[in-house]
């Protein structure tokens, strides 16, 4: 009992030093970047950088102009239509996996071919189709059927969600589609299937924390995705947001050093992701998962 919970707190400490590297890596690269024009004629530029900004981060004259900023770039609409974007990917890809094994394979194969011709899709096609179906329902209906143009105030929402959702759908379930047939394959589930446990239970038990390993890895990848798609959001549908904000960083002046707000932007861009990366951690340490044959 005594060794599980040390291997428990080993865990749990190695999985929050992997948490904290992140942002940690996030300032030096920012501060590198703003020091690297002027280093090689001050060696010592980037350290005094890095000292200085991480003295500056955590100050309530910081807190307070990130407040104040949050609230005029309407960053409260890209953390929700990102999380949103996450919740549904991920809930796609569970509802994917737990009737999996009632697809044959010539429509699992049907299926990949469709994913593929809507990932070569491009995204500005995409936006401008919506825009076109839009105008064309409401000539014919008098009905607006989608809000296509936003501002701040009044953000567009569904399509922007669709848009953002839909190419993550598309690649993770392309992606672990041959993970989910190995794990339904394999002896233990074949096995305790034939003993008569619940599939329920199986699903969350066995096959969810086996198939975490190979989804905590690609997720950072569609999260990018989600981020850069994002930013064409904001442009495209005139709703600003943090990318927005980030992008003007250079535009408008600060009051004290300019990595400072970069910084904070992409701290609170990051805040979706951490979260998940929690909840796919804890999934991690408290399942114990029982590895394939």
């Amino acid at each position: 009992m005594e060794g599980c919970k040390i291997i428990l707190f080993r865990k749990i400490i190695k999985q929050s030093i992997s948490l904290i590297t992140l942002p940690a890596g996030i300032v030096l690269l920012v501060c590198l970047s703003y020091s690297l024009p002027f280093s090689m004629r001050k060696p010592g530029l980037f350290l005094d950088t890095v000292k200085e900004t991480v003295a500056q981060i955590f100050t309530y004259r910081n807190f307070s102009e990130l407040s104040t900023s949050y609230q005029q770039v309407n960053g409260n609409y890209t953390l929700k239509l990102v999380s949103a974007s996450l919740g549904i990917t991920l809930f796609s890809l569970i509802v994917y996996s737990y009737y999996f094994p009632r697809l044959k394979n010539k429509s699992i194969m049907r299926l990949i071919r469709y994913l593929e011709d809507i990932e070569s899709l491009p995204v500005v096609g995409i936006v401008l189709f919506v825009h076109w179906f839009s105008v064309i329902i409401y000539k014919a209906t008098s009905i607006y059927l989608f809000k296509t143009v936003g501002t701040p105030r009044e953000p567009a929402i569904v399509v922007p969600l669709i848009i953002l959702s839909i190419f993550p759908i598309v690649f993770l379930i392309k992606y672990m589609t041959p993970y989910i047939k190995d794990v339904y394959r394999s002896n233990y589930f074949i096995f305790a299937k034939s003993l008569g446990y619940p599939k329920c239970k199986l699903f969350f038990s066995y096959v969810i924390p086996n198939l975490l390993t190979f989804l905590e890895s690609i997720m950072k990848f569609i999260y990018l995705e989600m981020i850069s798609v994002m930013l064409f959001i904001e442009i495209q549908f005139n709703t600003g947001g943090l990318l927005t904000g980030l992008r003007n960083t250079q535009i408008i002046p600060s009051d004290h050093s300019p990595q400072i707000m970069v910084i904070n932007y992409l701290f609170l861009l990051l805040i979706p992701y951490l979260f998940m990366s929690i909840l796919f951690k804890m999934v991690k340490i408290f399942s114990q998962p029982i590895k394939q044959d």
